[in-house]
């Protein structure tokens, strides 16, 4: 699944919350915790949640953090 994800204001992070069982995949603006885009699939095989910059810029990854409240409720 590829789709194009059009941001209106340009978020400093960015998060991604794969839900692998119920086959959900959200990037969300991770300081004012709003959604940007979700994904619905029954995903069968391994999944890669990714997404590209439009423009040349820094990325900083960070895993294993802890969950945002507002997405324990989506």
């Amino acid at each position: 699944v590829m789709s194009d994800v059009h941001v209106t204001e340009h978020p400093a992070r960015i998060g991604i919350l794969l839900d692998y069982s119920d086959g959900r995949l959200l990037f969300f603006n991770a300081e004012r915790g709003l959604v940007l885009f979700t994904i619905k699939h029954k995903f069968t095989d391994a999944a890669h949640p990714t997404f590209a910059l439009e423009k040349a810029g820094v990325l900083t990854l960070h895993t294993g953090m802890e969950l945002p409240e507002f997405v324990k409720h989506i």
